[in-house]
């Protein structure tokens, strides 16, 4: 109960405090607010707070106060800790929740002095003494004299005593503030240099020589306003002043265009508006300069530009100043002429009107980059230099140096240590957001950045560098990853040259090189010196450390099949998987092994084969029958080192792998071919099915030895040949990865597999199935004639047991016993399912030859038709493989003339 009253009258000073109601005011009201609040706070379903996170909170503030070197805020903080521990209260742990929720960045705003306004301060029974009081009380307040300087030298003193004043208030303001009283009585005080004077004629004389500013227009007999004439002395400190961004009255501030209330008095109003006009257009362009000199720059490249712009300004207003010093101060006679004084600032004028255009372009840019004034300047540069301006020249070419000397930093940085600024946008090279692989450093770490427009984000007179920055700076973060990197400071560092126009125009070839030549010369030689031999080192250590040459050797042993008894090894033992119908031919274990021993001379524990989930599924006798399937699932990985993976991309060992494939597929072709051999034994002549065998064998075999002569001697031999010599060669990562990426594709496209000699590839596919169905045709026909023969010999009588000799002219393999005896225990009606039965053997051959002059006629056919409407290097090479197809169809022709399929 007591629980209970305790909070009904907290909640009842918490409606009053919140909701401003009370008993008497709204009693209705009240309860009603009463009630809801106390439903709310005993039923509600919120955990307590946890202390110990608390706890651990209030321990990682202090820990935070003490890395940001807060030592002052973190002892006070754990002093206060420590005190209310010793204060057990079962809310402490809520209040400080409270606390912390309701804090804003303490580390930045906590102030160690505030806590000095939570101390109770001192009653002071009695006011604080001040010297005003005193000042007062004894009667010198009001005495001024008092605080005047004594002068305490003697007058007949020779000037012993030096006094403070001869000091600078330079060398006053940077003595000890705590002066001792002897330094505050004899220090002077700013009023001490005041001077008075009471010269009225001097003043009324000011007054009379600046009265026509305020003068009104006057009046000719007609009532017409006239001009206000002025002399010459008045119009040239007004042109002076308009120049230095002053007030001028005879011109606005701004645009500088002249009053025409005012004439010179010995003048045409035409002269003379024709000759202040031009000082007009000048102050124009000099006030562009002194506007974009007050704007707020943020970007350190923009500020490098304002700083020589504001030099520059000063360096004209100092010549300005000179110049009215001599009708100022005047020491000698002088001509007063405005002719003359445009005649002698025109010089100074030409360098910072050219200034004034550039600041000009860049402002009518609508999305300009800090560095377009850079392209800007270059520009401008170039244009002085062809109209043989040698002043305006040398002015734009220094200012250009000293702003791209910025520009440079971040360049510097990434060709010496491979890293970026963090947070640059300026900068064309940008880092991606994600990690990338090792081997994926090279092409996906780090981009070349672009516009919306897709150009290079890099001014334009340096796109032809970018290439080579870019491969530089890459280069040095793959020999950080190699742990290949020695950083060279100090005195072994290479001097660079200088980015200075002095120095590159000295080095140019006279006044006939341009400019845009003499800084690709400067900083030509500025890259080579931070080159480092970043390029070279790299491509060094992936030949002699990584062994590029040798991976390179190992695949063209394993994809290229430059070893044919290593490729005849691991082939034929898949073709006999698919002969003997093993349903597990596709084992990556068994394939990988049996890779492993056919490739013995390589790095054998790089070597993996698999085969692809659509062709394992496919059934053994249905991948048998065709080279279309199994074969080109039949995938061997090569595993490379991750800095060789920079080289050979992964796009290139898919080239590598549609090679191989290609060349298994006419290994099997040769493979069913060339598995059984004719035996004559002694007969005189074969039959008319022997005869039609042998020929389309014989054409088969022509067909794949020219195409397979094709592939060895006049695509993979000469152009592994030129990347070897072209690699040679390469200069940096990017030449290496360029020439081998040339070279797969060559290789694929002058194999016929790309993808616009997609039909013809598939017509070869047609033709090495023939190889197949013909093999096919011919085991059905020797197993008709066994049965023939077995029908024959049992209708004979049983005294002749000797079976009758075998048929002349057979096809036979010394292990076709073998063979047949494994097949006889497995179902041979699957090998002989897909041969038409309703055709004879002799219908059969004369189909197959049929189809082949038809498919060798497109293929030639479609080489010519490609090889005309190309313009590719390869086209030579399609010619040359129909021209050998055309000379072997032709020479059978010849032979077998009198001999047709049909």
């Amino acid at each position: 109960m007591a629980y209970a009253a305790h909070l009904g009258a907290l909640t009842e000073e918490l409606v009053e405090a919140v909701a401003s109601v009370s008993p008497q005011s709204n009693s209705k009201r009240f309860d009603v607010l009463k009630e809801s609040t106390l439903r709310k706070i005993r039923h509600h379903s919120f955990l307590r707070t946890n202390q110990f996170q608390v706890t651990n909170e209030l321990d990682g503030l202090e820990e935070r106060f003490r890395v940001l070197n807060r030592d002052g805020l973190a002892d006070a903080l754990r002093e206060r800790l420590d005190a209310l521990a010793q204060l057990p209260n079962n809310f402490t742990p809520d209040i400080l929740h409270f606390i912390l929720k309701l804090s804003d960045q303490p580390v930045q705003n906590s102030k160690l002095r505030d806590l000095e306004l939570l101390k109770t301060p001192d009653e002071d029974l009695e006011s604080p003494l001040k010297w005003a009081d005193i000042a007062k009380e004894d009667g010198w307040d009001q005495d001024r004299g008092l605080w005047e300087n004594v002068d305490f030298a003697d007058d007949s003193s020779d000037g012993e005593y030096v006094d403070i004043d001869t000091k600078s208030d330079a060398s006053v303001e940077s003595q000890d503030t705590s002066l001792s009283s002897v330094e505050a009585r004899h220090r002077r005080l700013p009023t001490d240099y005041l001077t008075l004077t009471h010269d009225r004629a001097g003043f009324k004389t000011v007054e009379e020589t600046q009265s026509w500013r305020h003068q009104s227009s006057p009046k000719s007999a007609t009532g017409e306003p006239q001009k206000i004439t002025i002399t010459e002395l008045q119009a040239v400190r007004e042109v002076l002043f308009m120049l230095r961004g002053l007030d001028s009255t005879l011109f606005n501030k701004k645009q500088a265009v002249l009053s025409p209330k005012y004439q010179l008095n010995h003048t045409s109003w035409e002269g003379y508006r024709s000759l202040l006009e031009s000082f007009g257009e000048a102050g124009r362009q000099l006030y562009l300069l002194r506007s974009f000199a007050k704007q707020l720059q943020n970007i350190p490249l923009m500020q490098v530009f304002q700083h020589a712009v504001e030099t520059r300004l000063l360096l004209f207003d100092t010549f300005l100043s000179n110049l009215e010093a001599q009708f100022v101060d005047i020491k000698q006679d002088v001509a007063v002429s405005l002719v003359k004084v445009l005649n002698e600032i025109k010089p100074h004028l030409q360098p910072l009107s050219s200034f004034s255009g550039i600041i000009q372009g860049l402002n009518q840019a609508k999305y300009p980059h800090p560095f377009h004034y850079l392209e800007l300047l270059f520009n401008a540069t170039n244009i002085a230099h062809m109209e043989g301006d040698e002043n305006t020249y040398k002015f734009l070419g220094t200012v250009f140096f000293e702003c791209f000397r910025v520009y440079v930093r971040p360049i510097r940085l990434w060709m010496e240590t491979g890293e970026l600024l963090e947070g640059d946008k300026t900068f064309f090279i940008s880092k991606s957001s994600t990690q990338a692989r090792m081997s994926q450093v090279w092409k996906h770490q780090f981009k070349l950045r672009k516009t919306t427009n897709g150009t290079l984000h890099a001014p334009r007179f340096l796109h032809p560098a970018t290439n080579k920055i870019f491969t530089t700076g890459k280069s040095i973060v793959v020999l950080k990853h190699m742990g290949r990197h020695v950083m060279t400071n100090g005195p072994a560092q290479t001097q660079e040259p200088p980015l200075e126009f002095d120095e590159a125009y000295a080095c140019g070839e006279g006044a006939l090189t341009t400019f845009s030549e003499i800084f690709n010369t400067a900083f030509g030689n500025w890259m080579q010196s931070k080159h480092h031999a970043a390029s070279s080192t790299l491509r060094q250590a992936l030949f002699e450390s990584y062994g590029l040459w040798s991976v390179l050797n190992d695949l063209e042993h394993i994809y290229l099949m430059c070893n044919g008894a290593q490729s005849d090894t691991f082939a034929s033992a898949i073709f006999s998987n698919f002969d003997l119908l093993n349903s597990r031919w596709h084992d990556r274990f068994t394939l990988t092994e049996v890779a492993r021993e056919a490739y013995a001379n390589v790095d054998t524990n790089r070597i993996a084969v698999s085969v692809s989930g659509e062709h394992c599924q496919s059934e053994v006798h249905e991948v048998r029958k065709t080279v279309r399937k199994g074969l080109p699932g039949v995938t061997l990985s090569y595993r490379l080192p991750w800095p060789i993976q920079i080289v050979l991309s992964d796009e290139s060992l898919d080239h590598y792998q549609a090679i191989f494939t290609l060349l298994i597929q006419l290994r099997r072709a040769c493979y069913m071919l060339q598995r059984h051999h004719l035996k004559i034994d002694g007969v005189a002549e074969m039959s008319y099915e022997q005869t039609r065998f042998y020929r389309l064998r014989s054409r088969l075999l022509w067909f794949c030895s020219s195409l397979q002569s094709y592939l060895t001697t006049l695509v993979i031999e000469p152009l592994t040949a030129e990347l070897h010599g072209d690699l040679r060669q390469a200069e940096d990562i990017d030449d290496l990865a360029a020439v081998h990426s040339t070279y797969a594709k060559r290789m694929v496209d002058e194999a016929c597999l790309g993808s616009k000699l997609d039909p013809i590839h598939q017509c070869m596919l047609d033709i090495l199935d023939l190889t197949i169905r013909l093999e096919d045709a011919r085991h059905a026909e020797s197993e008709r004639a066994q049965e023939m023969q077995e029908i024959s010999r049992l209708s004979m009588s049983a005294a002749s047991m000797t079976a009758s000799p075998r048929r002349p002219g057979r096809y036979m393999q010394p292990s076709e016993e073998e063979d047949e005896t494994f097949l006889a225990e497995q179902d041979r009606s699957v090998l002989l399912q897909d041969v038409d039965v309703d055709k004879t053997y002799a219908e059969l051959l004369a189909e197959m030859g049929a189809d082949f002059d038809r498919l060798v006629k497109f293929m030639c056919g479609g080489l010519r038709g490609v090889a005309r409407a190309s313009s590719n290097a390869a086209a030579t090479k399609w010619d040359t493989l129909a021209e050998m197809l055309e000379v072997g169809i032709q020479e059978e022709r010849q032979v077998f003339s009198g001999q047709p399929y049909v």
